[in-house]
């Protein structure tokens, strides 16, 4: 009975003793800083905000493949043709699994964008589908 006492007090001890030693002296660290690192360290720039339009508002003709990643993000489905020109398929599929999403109203907005031979945007449709 005594070991087990002795373990626990023992125990005990270097568990207070950790949460004892979790302080932070930051504000010292702060106090000792030479000016130019102070002067040097800068919060980093926002990030922009995400673009919230449709797709295809995004869309300008001529826009390269790499243009229309960064303005929409990765296509769904990208199919290419033996003449080196893409299609891309942009959707809002993954929707028609929230239960009652279509039955409420709400529609599936798909985009395709055509590239041509050149890779830049030739066209674009855009339609919605729904129950109703």
């Amino acid at each position: 009975m005594k070991k087990i006492s002795g373990i626990s007090v023992l125990v005990s001890a270097l568990a207070v003793a950790g949460i004892c030693g979790c302080a932070s002296n930051s504000n010292d660290n702060q106090s000792t800083a030479q000016p130019s690192q102070t002067a040097q360290a800068q919060p980093p720039p926002p990030k922009p905000k995400k673009d919230k339009r449709p797709i295809e508002e995004r869309l300008v003709v001529g826009m390269s493949m790499d243009d229309v990643k960064a303005a929409c993000g990765n296509p769904k489905n990208v199919s290419m043709s033996s003449d080196n020109s893409a299609v891309w398929i942009y959707d809002n599929s993954q929707n028609a699994f929230i239960p009652y999403y279509s039955v409420t109203g709400h529609k599936i907005h798909h985009v395709t964008i055509f590239f041509g031979t050149d890779g830049k945007v030739k066209s674009w449709n855009a339609t919605d589908t729904g129950m109703y």
